[in-house]
């Protein structure tokens, strides 16, 4: 297998702000990334844990995991952590010493090498031979994800003759500020794209539940249009982990209608549909709480909807999910697999032959 990295300019890359609008985000290292390798053709993936490949990493020391062999490329964020103050837009003030005294930003080791061979993003590179940016930062929503997108791609649109753009979307309720998240960056701001999702949320329409996830989604979905315009030698590719569309236009991006593990569930040939909510489970309590212009949020919508989220969650984490589990060789993960991330790209890639013609 060819190794990406190998001969490659590889340079780590300041996250952009949005990293900082939560203390998970932090924790773990090498979220955005370079690899120049020379081509004319870049892949350039946008993503959370799902695509950063969260389950091929250990926190332990390598000598605590059975079979382990020692990271190639790893640092500790905890002896990073202070010079992140030091050197941090201000929004940071509130990484105390007291915060870090707590052990919350316990030691975490990367096998760069082997995760970013193995994620989704070095088998699109691999299988397109091209250049592959990396801005993947686990537990970020996809606002902040779009934060990412929209700080590089003038400079990888000017720089390749095309650009492969794969855009992971991830469970609405992040962009929310809900639950264990913290209030997403640039709430308060007049920044356009945020302030029409906040308008959305302050609005006094009446929209019942499935009405207000399109519009939210539409935002999204109209964003990739003007984006498909402004850079024409850029293909949008736009895809979801565990919660379904709601409905919008994309236009012309190439949209993966298959949900991550609704994909994999067909590959272990289970009977009957993929149970998929359109929100993450634990939510519905906070959204009935936060979102005012929801006059319709029924009990029984509710639990529906928790019911879908708990069955996706328990077949995420079931034993017979190949495509979902630790690299160590165990189950019960919920992040994709090296055998998942694989999977994925191929359709992927199928998709976008499929779009640009060919069989």
């Amino acid at each position: 297998m060819i190794n990406i990295l190998n001969d490659a300019e590889i340079r780590m890359i300041w996250p952009h702000e949005g990293m900082f609008t939560a203390f998970g985000f932090l924790r773990h290292p090498n979220t955005i990334v370079s690899v120049d390798r020379g081509k004319k053709e870049c892949v350039a993936v946008y993503g959370e844990s799902f695509s950063w490949g969260d389950s091929m990493d250990s926190p332990f020391a390598a000598e605590d995991v059975p079979n382990s062999r020692v990271p190639e490329h790893h640092w500790r964020t905890q002896l990073n952590i202070e010079k992140y103050i030091e050197l941090a837009p201000t929004s940071t003030t509130f990484l105390t010493s007291d915060y870090i005294s707590n052990g919350k930003f316990n030691p975490r080791n990367d096998n760069f090498s082997f995760r970013m061979n193995n994620n989704l993003g070095g088998y699109l590179t691999r299988k397109l031979d091209t250049d592959h940016y990396f801005s993947c930062i686990p537990g970020q929503g996809t606002t902040t994800t779009l934060y990412g997108l929209e700080n590089s791609i003038e400079n990888l649109s000017s720089k390749y003759d095309k650009v492969y753009v794969v855009f992971q979307m991830t469970d609405p309720s992040r962009d929310f500020g809900m639950g264990d998240k913290d209030v997403i960056s640039y709430i308060k701001t007049k920044e356009p794209h945020q302030m029409k999702i906040t308008n959305l949320m302050e609005n006094e329409t009446k929209y019942n539940v499935d009405e207000f996830f399109l519009l939210y989604e539409q935002i999204y979905a109209d964003r990739f249009k003007e984006l498909n315009e402004k850079y024409p030698n850029c293909q949008f590719i736009v895809w979801k982990n565990f919660t379904r569309w709601c409905g919008a236009d994309f236009g012309n991006t190439i949209t993966i209608e298959d949900i991550m593990i609704e994909h994999y569930w067909k590959l272990s040939n289970k009977d009957g549909e993929c149970p998929i909510p359109i929100l993450g489970p634990v939510w519905w309590d906070d959204f009935r709480e936060i979102i005012k212009s929801v006059p319709k949020l029924d009990t029984e919508y509710i639990m529906k909807e928790v019911e879908l989220g708990e069955k996706s969650w328990e077949w995420m984490q079931n034993g017979d999910n190949i495509y979902e589990g630790d690299r160590w060789g165990g189950t019960g993960s919920y992040h994709p697999s090296p055998l998942g991330h694989r999977v994925w790209a191929e359709h992927i890639i199928k998709h976008i032959e499929k779009h640009n013609g060919k069989d």
